[in-house]
């Protein structure tokens, strides 16, 4: 038997995949609704962010790029069986995370950012910091009661500037 040519989020995990699939499309919707959309907004998967491909100053559909990805998983024994089977709840670690070109040393190589260029760099990346925190708040997937899947709101980190990006991560913990 070959594999489908597409897995869809619940082939891949009936539990984490929606949640995957309905985070990636509130992330992507809130930095859209608050201004700053992003050139590729997407689930990715790694040891850590994304390279930042997409860390142009602009394209046709936005600036930067913004993604969700898995960080780890820890398994939560229950007293439970499925079959022959012991049941685990699992703790996930999510990253949520936007990365956007900021201002670099000039073309002359000596003349850095002036101040104002990098206030409104800080300011751009505190409003994405806002929207990331709204994304996770208001996703309906994370908040549908009946589903049974507890979030717990992590670390909301600044990351570089590293090669004229910079950006932010928040981390949220979900059991599903």
């Amino acid at each position: 038997m070959s594999p489908p040519s597409l897995l869809l989020p619940m082939d891949a995990d009936p539990r984490l995949g929606p949640i995957l699939s309905g985070l990636t499309a509130c992330l992507c919707a809130s930095l859209a609704d608050g201004g700053r959309p992003a050139c590729a907004c997407c689930l990715v998967w790694g040891d850590g962010p994304p390279s930042q491909d997409f860390c142009s100053c602009d394209c046709a559909s936005g600036h930067g790029q913004a993604w969700v990805r898995v960080v780890r998983q820890e398994p939560v024994p229950t007293n439970r069986r499925q079959g022959n089977c012991q049941v685990w709840l699992m703790q996930t670690v999510i990253e949520v995370g936007v990365a956007r070109c900021v201002a670099v040393v000039a073309a002359d190589g000596q003349s850095g950012p002036t101040c104002e260029q990098r206030e409104e760099d800080a300011w751009g990346l505190v409003l994405d910091m806002r929207l990331l925190r709204q994304a996770v708040a208001c996703c309906d997937v994370l908040n549908d009661r009946t589903s049974g899947v507890q979030v717990m709101p992590g670390p909301v980190t600044p990351t570089g500037p590293r090669g004229g990006c910079a950006g932010v991560t928040m981390q949220i913990t979900v059991e599903v």
